[in-house]
């Protein structure tokens, strides 16, 4: 199998593997680059997956802040045309910001679990979740990891973070005082909406806010709507469940509501 790593738009460490069309992966907050996306490497065998890791994370440098429009830009670089684009969360904000400079350029977009709660901030699902997050930006607890337990207690408090935190989690824990929350982001819809491309919006089934989200993008954006359990705020660890369903996306099969 085909593997190379390089320097990217803005420093950023890419990894590729395998042959075929492009996916480009962007991955949210906590751990990133390749390892973000380890439950979807058996999808090398027909595809070649593009692995960018946004600057700050895994060895790509730290530029002092994290911030959605920048790391857009940077991502907007590394598309090529055909490429697929497939994010998440936090990464979900970005991969829409970058798409949206060029829409042509992009066979389809896979948005998973968004981050992005100002679409939907008037459904009672995501009220109380959009304004918790800008609060808790607004005032952070003073030690580093009482932050990030805070913020992962609003984004999927069923599932407390490990203790001692591993070291990918302590990396963003001493980042998200300079960290932009993606629910401040204002999503490209008259861009994406008219935009001919395929989309499909995934959610776990695990939060109302998120359900919230997601439909709500859907709503404005159009695709396919799909919602697969068991991985909480990352679906795509299901593994085989999530890549089944990527897989018939774009081949362009049919998807089920619920996988």
């Amino acid at each position: 199998m085909d593997e190379k790593q390089y320097n990217g738009p803005g420093g950023m460490v890419v990894d590729e593997r395998g042959d075929g069309p492009r996916i480009v992966f962007v991955h949210g907050g906590g751990i990133g680059g390749a390892m973000a996306w380890q439950a979807q490497w058996p999808l090398a065998d027909e595809w070649r997956l593009v692995m960018p890791a946004r600057p700050g994370y895994g060895k790509s440098p730290w530029p002092g802040s994290e911030d959605f429009e920048r790391d857009a830009a940077y991502v907007a670089q590394l598309l090529e045309p055909g490429d697929h684009v497939v994010a998440h969360s936090y990464g979900a904000a970005v991969a829409m910001l970058a798409v949206a400079r060029d829409c042509a350029r992009v066979a389809s977009l896979t948005l998973i679990e968004s981050g992005t709660s100002a679409i939907a901030k008037d459904d009672p699902r995501v009220t109380a979740f959009h304004y918790a997050a800008l609060g808790l930006a607004a005032h952070p607890p003073a030690e580093d990891e009482a932050y990030l337990r805070a913020l992962f207690r609003i984004l999927e408090p069923t599932q407390p973070l490990p203790e001692p935190l591993p070291p990918p989690l302590r990396v963003f824990a001493s980042h998200l005082r300079h960290f932009r929350s993606p629910s401040e982001a204002v999503v490209p819809e008259r861009e994406l909406s008219v935009a001919h491309m395929p989309k499909l919006h995934v959610s776990g089934g695990h939060s109302a806010a998120y359900e919230g989200i997601t439909d709500a993008l859907a709503a404005r954006l159009g695709g396919e709507r799909v919602v697969i359990e068991g991985g909480g705020h990352a679906p795509q660890h299901t593994g085989e469940r999530f890549n089944a369903v990527l897989r018939r996306f774009l081949s362009g099969g049919s998807l089920s509501a619920t996988a």
